[in-house]
């Protein structure tokens, strides 16, 4: 079972507490322990502490189970145990966690309406037009409307499976990545999410004094985005030659080209820390005024199609109906 973003958000945020207050990584484990975590975390702590026991690092004992953790958290609590700021890292996960919870909070309200008019529109469709008819019995009228209701939830989840395919493939293939990154409100929510992974992990690896290629590896498959997975490729060899990345970083579309341009100045200016700390909020902010307004939008398109549903089997009802009384009076 993989732990929902409200949970890690809970979670981190703990951590970051227990560990601020001076709490070594074994007794804020342990603290937690004692407090009924759902159970995909009490495994994870346990693993933390067999790991530790068995002379792996916090990150490699975190990380054993790979479904639980993604590369953002493995690669933010790598470079906050290199740098010694363990607390930071997990505060910088609780924040991101509770941004994508407070998201999901927002959507599902906003589905809730158009989901009711959704089922308006099929009862509409398929109960007073069976009615009129009067040749079908009550068992039969619920049962054109059950079917057209399954007909609607089978063709919702296959494009469900469809969409979370593509959602899972984006971080390998660019592509795909760059594909749902032109969709409406979509593209810009991924994108910057995908630039505030990136930076916090970055930051991270700057302020731990990793060297720059392994910082460059370890933001970038924390992006979890194909495009920026790709740019990193290159900036890696770049990085292994011992030349400036800010140059690379202006020439390649995988970057904001503000951001491109500021982070050349401060590899320049030896303000990377600071200008990477800046960018980490500028563009966490941009993901939750993006994912909100996602959250917003969507649903708006959606009850758009289905008000159009709607009054497409509300004419066509009355349709039938004039039209069967007009015959009515010829006879």
């Amino acid at each position: 079972m993989i732990p929902s973003p409200a949970h890690k958000h809970l979670f981190y945020t703990e951590m970051a507490k227990l560990l601020d207050a001076g709490f070594d990584i074994r007794k804020a484990a342990a603290v937690l322990q004692d407090t009924r975590l759902p159970r995909p975390q009490a495994v994870m702590l346990k693993d933390l502490n067999s790991g530790l026991d068995a002379g792996q690092t916090i990150a490699a004992a975190f990380g054993k189970d790979l479904k639980a953790i993604t590369d953002l958290e493995r690669g933010m609590i790598d470079a906050g145990e290199r740098g010694g700021k363990l607390a930071p890292a997990f505060q910088h996960l609780a924040d991101y966690f509770g941004m994508l919870a407070a998201t999901r909070r927002e959507a599902v309200k906003s589905m809730i309406y158009p989901l009711i008019v959704l089922h308006l529109g099929v009862f509409i469709a398929t109960v007073p037009a069976a009615m009129m008819k009067g040749d079908q019995s009550a068992g039969n009228i619920l049962l054109g409307l059950v079917v057209m209701l399954l007909g609607f939830y089978v063709g919702a989840c296959v494009i469900f499976m469809v969409v979370r395919s593509g959602f899972r493939m984006a971080p390998e293939n660019a592509g795909i990545d760059r594909l749902l990154n032109l969709i409406p409100w979509v593209g810009k929510a991924r994108r910057n999410i995908a630039m505030a992974r990136f930076c916090k992990v970055y930051h991270a690896c700057v302020l731990a004094g990793i060297s720059m290629t392994e910082t460059v590896r370890l933001a970038t498959e924390a992006a979890q985005s194909g495009v920026i997975r790709e740019a990193g490729r290159r900036l890696v060899e770049v990085a292994k030659t011992g030349h400036a990345l800010g140059p690379q970083f202006i020439v390649c579309d995988a970057f904001p080209k503000t951001f491109a341009r500021s982070y050349s100045i401060g590899e320049e200016a030896g303000t990377l820390d600071k200008d990477l700390a800046r960018w980490s909020r500028i563009f966490q902010e941009d993901a939750i005024a993006a994912a909100k307004s996602l959250a917003v939008m969507v649903p708006k398109v959606l009850y758009f199609f289905i008000l159009g549903f709607v009054a497409w089997q509300v004419v066509g009802f009355f349709n039938d109906f004039y039209t069967g009384m007009f015959k009515q009076l010829d006879e």
